[in-house]
């Protein structure tokens, strides 16, 4: 297969994007057009051999890039719209989109405004999900307050564990996790990107959370491998986002291929476009040209993001009957 006839092949596959952050998605060459002299031009991490020498380094990146935009909950919407918009022409149908809690409460931004301008901003054809991202470290003013504001705001759909990784988990997290879902948010958490297999363990046994964000490192013990298996625990996977942040040593070392063997259900997704330089076809790609994905492989990671979508079983039914017939024609040809 050529190269344009498997970015046409990834194109056309029915999408869903599950790990996506607001607050590392704005359009770099919006920000170029609004600012050219504070944006001249785009992050050094866009080149494909760029590796962030820890996380603390990619924080930099996003405060020096991405905090100065986000100003206003309008730039959130705007982020929002356009991060989407671009997602609807590689044929996303379902997305999950974050934006950090902690970001907002530094920026002075009221959270329940912020999230009203995103869910309003939101592209009407287009199944959507929000999540607030909660940083390991409590809010830094006010902590109670800002909890029960995330709980009583509709426009809140789920809760994200986001941040460097701090296993063991803090009992406000357990506690907080407990209430979302009796309050009937959804609940996911960033685990095992960067800090080994412990907080995969930790996040379905200790949260109740069964959708993990990464979870790469889990592939470091079995024995986690095969507990999130046996939980039926999906991973919300950013191959581009892995290789940079050096949660794998190498694309050719990543595990996903592996995992999604071993009974883990592995999605593909983009994470932080702004500061990756990725769009979500080239994670796709990268699965097919560095670990040798077929296209029934591809296929069967479309599939995953919608079986693990929080979506209507028709809706879900709908779009892997398409992927079966993309997937068709394409090896019809």
């Amino acid at each position: 297969m050529t190269d344009s006839q498997l970015i046409a092949f990834i194109d056309a596959l029915p999408k869903a994007e599950h790990h996506l952050h607001l607050d590392g998605s704005p359009n770099w060459h919006t920000m170029h057009a609004t600012d050219p002299d504070r944006f001249p031009e785009p992050p050094p991490s866009w080149d494909a051999d760029f590796r962030f020498v820890n996380f603390e380094a990619f924080e930099g990146y996003i405060r020096a890039y991405a905090v100065p935009w986000l100003t206003s909950a309008e730039r959130f919407a705007h982020t929002a719209h356009e991060v989407l918009e671009t997602r609807a022409k590689e044929n996303v149908r379902y997305a999950e989109v974050s934006f950090a809690a902690l970001a907002v409460e530094r920026s002075g931004i009221d959270i329940q405004e912020t999230a009203k301008a995103i869910q309003d901003a939101f592209p009407a054809n287009m199944e959507t999900r929000l999540y607030i991202g909660m940083h390991h470290k409590a809010f830094e003013t006010d902590h109670d307050g800002y909890l029960h504001q995330i709980l009583d705001c509709d426009e809140i759909n789920g809760i994200d564990l986001h941040g460097p990784e701090e296993f063991p988990l803090r009992p406000w997290i357990k506690q907080f996790w407990a209430d979302a879902k009796n309050a009937g948010k959804l609940i996911k958490a960033h685990a095992s990107e960067l800090t080994g297999p412990t907080g995969v363990r930790e996040a379905i046994e200790d949260l109740g959370v069964t959708k993990i964000q990464h979870g790469v490192q889990a592939a470091l013990d079995p024995a986690v491998v095969k507990f999130a298996a046996d939980a039926n625990a999906s991973f919300d996977v950013c191959p581009v986002s892995n290789v940079k942040l050096k949660a794998v040593p190498s694309m050719e070392e990543h595990p996903i291929m592996k995992l999604e063997a071993a009974g883990v259900t592995c999605t593909i997704n983009s994470d932080d476009p702004l500061i990756f330089g990725n769009d979500l076809r080239d994670d796709y790609k990268i699965v097919a040209d560095v670990l040798g994905a077929t296209p029934a492989q591809l296929a069967q990671f479309a599939k995953n993001s919608f079986t693990t979508a929080d979506w209507d079983q028709e809706n879900i039914e709908a779009a892997c009957k398409d992927i079966e017939a993309v997937l068709s024609e394409h090896t019809a040809d």
